[in-house]
């Protein structure tokens, strides 16, 4: 299985662009592995994952090496299992995730079905997403 985290810059132009973040089995559950096991503080594991996330999306290809690589897997993999998994019950995001942009906050909510990479990132309803 893979899990999917989209992230849209929800800019107020027409150009929104949605990158797609996916981690694979294996990686996952040793990311989860090793976010359930000793004392990890989760608060600041979700923090630091976002952070890497949003500036993988600012950051060129030709700048991204293997470590990079590396760190957004972990990365995507955090945030897909403390959303998924890790979180309480009223709080939980039920498969592939949706991370949009918008004025310095992140908004968090199902990613649409059939969202691939090459959408266009619409926004679900305000409704829908969670500030985190």
């Amino acid at each position: 299985m893979t899990r999917r985290v989209y992230y849209n810059l929800g800019d107020d132009d027409d150009g929104r662009e949605t990158f797609l973040f996916e981690v694979d089995d294996l990686h996952y559950q040793t990311v989860a592995s090793n976010l359930t096991s000793g004392d990890t503080d989760l608060d600041d594991a979700f923090e630091k994952a976002l952070a890497m996330l949003s500036a993988n999306v600012r950051i060129g290809e030709e700048l991204i090496d293997e470590n990079i690589l590396e760190a957004q897997i972990a990365a995507t993999a955090t945030v897909w299992f403390l959303l998924n998994e890790a979180s309480d019950e009223e709080d939980r995001i039920e498969g592939d995730i949706l991370l949009v942009e918008k004025d310095g906050d992140i908004y968090v909510t199902n990613a649409p079905a059939g969202m691939d990479d090459d959408d266009d990132g619409d926004e679900p309803g305000d409704d829908d997403q969670t500030s985190v």
